[in-house]
């Protein structure tokens, strides 16, 4: 069965201070300055450009040191430019000035997950969820899935995600991973209910989609797939993994050109992927069928 990457969202972006709060430390002009190289930084964060954030921040760092939410963005912004080491340092850098900056901590345990360091990451997550006074626990938990699927921990992970969905109802990608998680068990009710949820709260979830024809597939509901897969290309016509599972079943129930159309697309536009292998594979096996079964 074909899997498409499995949507893992680390929550970096947390919410930060509109401006640098007031600190012991510089004072007058130069915590106006503070201020605005600051604030600076993080609206070009938001616009994703992590170069000239760094440069901004770095300079509040110069004229502010010690204040724990300027070495927190700055460690935002070298995550994003996946500098994921200099981001830990600052993230440590802001959990010394500041102990109960839990955001820091949570982005800390993000950037030992992209690290592939699943057992610090955890710690960290864990100790977001201890404490009473962080406002986004479910961002913690939801991570701490992540980290457990990525360990393969699938239990651990399914767990997380539905604690995640207790404390924030509408958080999609819990949701959606939750859902993936079931399916990775093959327990396909359970995985079709919260990728049908996933879908309540964005009708536009192209994977969610994708998914939940693989589940029709799986539960040997080929009219369903069929319409999931169709959904997905309404979102989104160049989409190649529906193209591919859609053809493949078109073929199967007897639309045979509309499924080779389908599969002769992906092998255009998206030849060296493993959907655009798995359409050439298909295709000399219906036109080649004779070499085909003599290579094996």
């Amino acid at each position: 069965m074909i899997k498409s990457k499995m949507v893992i969202l680390l929550m970096l972006l947390i919410t930060l201070p509109a401006c640098v709060p007031q600190k012991p430390g510089p004072s007058g002009k130069v915590q106006q300055t503070v201020e605005l190289h600051y604030q600076m930084g993080i609206n070009y964060l938001n616009e994703d450009k992590t170069p000239q954030a760094i440069k901004e921040l770095t300079a509040a760092q110069l004229l502010a040191s010690g204040n724990a939410d300027v070495e927190h963005a700055l460690g935002l912004a070298y995550q994003k430019q996946k500098l994921y080491d200099k981001a830990i340092e600052q993230y440590k850098k802001a959990l010394e000035i500041d102990p109960k900056l839990s955001e820091a901590r949570n982005n800390l345990g993000t950037a030992y997950l992209a690290k592939g360091s699943y057992d610090e990451a955890i710690i960290f997550f864990e100790e977001c969820l201890k404490d009473p006074s962080y406002s986004t626990p479910e961002k913690a938990a939801y991570n701490l899935g992540v980290a457990y699927f990525a360990k393969k921990d699938i239990d651990k992970a399914i767990q997380n995600y539905e604690k995640s969905i207790l404390l924030k109802g509408d958080n999609i990608n819990a949701l959606y991973n939750l859902a993936f998680a079931y399916e990775e068990k093959k327990e396909f009710p359970k995985a079709l209910e919260y990728y049908k949820k996933a879908l309540s709260v964005d009708q536009s979830f192209k994977e969610a989609n994708f998914r939940i024809g693989i589940v029709h597939e799986g539960l040997g509901e080929q009219s369903k797939a069929i319409e999931s897969y169709r959904k997905v290309l309404e979102l989104e016509p160049e989409h190649t993994g529906a193209h591919l599972k859609l053809g493949m079943i078109l073929i199967k129930v007897g639309s045979k050109d509309e499924g080779l159309k389908m599969l002769e697309y992906v092998v255009k536009e998206d030849p060296e992927s493993a959907f655009g292998k798995q359409a050439k594979e298909e295709l000399d096996k219906i036109r080649n069928p004779e070499t085909t079964s003599n290579n094996k």
